[in-house]
């Protein structure tokens, strides 16, 4: 008989990329929520409970990458991101890599490293939507900014919400894709702050929380601000947008390989410079940037 009970399974490598947190709901519907963690797990689950539904969050493969075992679930996931869930080609025009010269060595890391297979959804999910698994009702939030799909799940009965990529690290939020929106994020965390739950479930760093997280949710916020001032401070001297990537404001540090660092870092710069430019702060001019 199920329980009803919501099972967290940490990640592997303290859940850092392309490991994650994920859930395990015990229910009449069994259901797995973003499943990226340690695959003999996961098949374990699959062969004693018959996972009935998978729940993607969005379509990086941090969250989608073993979903393929559950081959008898239906697979819910929000139609923004569906299209990528479904076809890496599609992934990689979302992620705004599909007319780099990389590309073919990303398209191999994701399948042969990552285990990216394209899966149908099955279940389009929008915000508001609830599903009943049995003892629990999930109601999904599209909270976008990350990914134009990315959803955030209130376990209603339980009182329990899992945030997936607003994730409360300390490395702040993430928003390296060609249709990530700092904007839409920042009123996605407020739109959390809104939320009365008892526990908060992420997808990486402390994954179990408990009680009140709107400290927490105000400094995770803050580190935009904080990535967009030391922004203006390089510009006190003007300098092109490589000049500031090789900086590694957002990273901290430069990685490898350098191809794929000077994109994710420079997508994340130039938007953070795409708001400087249209507060009236900053100005490019042939390619270089300076305070306005």
């Amino acid at each position: 008989m199920s329980s009803g009970d919501i099972i967290f399974l940490a990640g592997e490598h303290g859940a850092r990329f392309p490991d994650g947190n994920c859930l395990f709901i015990d229910d009449e519907v069994p259901t797995v929520v973003d499943p990226a963690t340690r695959k003999p797990d996961l098949e374990r689950i699959e062969r004693d409970k018959g996972v009935r539904l998978v729940i993607n969050t969005h379509y990086h493969v941090d969250h989608t990458r073993f979903s393929s075992i559950f081959t008898g679930a239906e697979l819910a996931a929000h139609p923004l991101d569906a299209p990528a869930i479904g076809s890496l080609e599609v992934m990689a025009h979302m992620v705004g890599i599909d007319d780099k010269p990389w590309l073919p060595i990303w398209r191999s890391v994701m399948t042969e490293q990552w285990n990216y297979t394209p899966l149908e959804v099955t279940r389009p999910v929008e915000d508001g939507d609830e599903v009943s698994l049995g003892v629990n009702t999930v109601r999904f939030m599209h909270l976008p900014g990350h990914t134009p799909g990315n959803m955030c799940l209130h376990f209603l009965e339980k009182n329990a919400v899992y945030l997936a990529d607003i994730d409360l690290t300390p490395f702040g939020p993430w928003y390296g894709n060609r249709y990530s929106d700092i904007d839409a994020f920042l009123d996605s965390i407020e739109r959390v702050k809104t939320i009365r739950a008892d526990t908060w479930y992420t997808a990486h760093g402390d994954g179990v929380i408990e009680g009140d997280i709107t400290g927490r949710l105000d400094a995770f916020a803050a580190v935009i601000a904080d990535r967009e001032s030391r922004i203006l401070s390089s510009l006190s001297r003007p300098r092109t947008l490589a000049g500031i990537v090789d900086e590694a404001i957002v990273y901290g540090k430069r990685w490898d390989p350098p191809e794929m660092f000077d994109y994710f870092e420079g997508t994340m710069v130039s938007k953070h410079l795409a708001r400087l430019e249209c507060s009236g702060k900053a100005l490019c001019v042939h390619g270089v940037w300076r305070l306005a």
